[in-house]
């Protein structure tokens, strides 16, 4: 659900805040697929200012002003993957976050079966990665 009528305008460059999980990647190629650059984590460069004589203040450069905040559990041993190499999640939450406002610009939630879980696929990573898409202007 996009939680404002407002579009992106700027580039397409987002940041991962997710578990270290396998199906994660699922949702990183999808979002290349609809031409983001996705980074792991939102920054890498440190800075450090003089704000004055006697004072600095030192602070984590952003490369990705919105952050895609996911949450999920979806066994992934081999008695509970999809033949088809999917995952049947109990739960999944996702939440587009502006840096710079501290604000959620999207959210979406779900379970059941991912792409790849025959015979009861679902689309829950190419849900995530259209409705990120579609906070985007063209």
């Amino acid at each position: 659900m996009q939680l404002n009528d407002t579009k992106i305008v700027g580039p397409r460059v987002i940041a991962l805040d997710a578990p270290s999980a396998p199906w994660v990647i699922e949702i990183q190629n999808r979002l290349n697929q609809k031409g983001f650059r996705v980074h792991r984590w939102s920054s890498r460069t440190r800075v450090t200012e003089q704000t004055s004589a006697t004072r600095s203040k030192s602070y984590n450069e952003a490369e990705a002003r919105y952050v895609l905040v996911v949450e999920g559990f979806a066994p992934y041993d081999w008695a509970n993957r999809c033949f088809g190499g999917g995952f049947k999640f109990d739960h999944i939450s996702t939440d587009l976050v502006d840096t710079s406002t501290n604000e959620t610009v999207l959210n979406i939630n779900g379970s059941g079966y991912s792409e790849n879980c025959p015979p009861m696929s679902g689309t829950i990573f190419g849900d995530i990665a259209n409705a990120v898409d579609a906070a985007w202007s063209r």
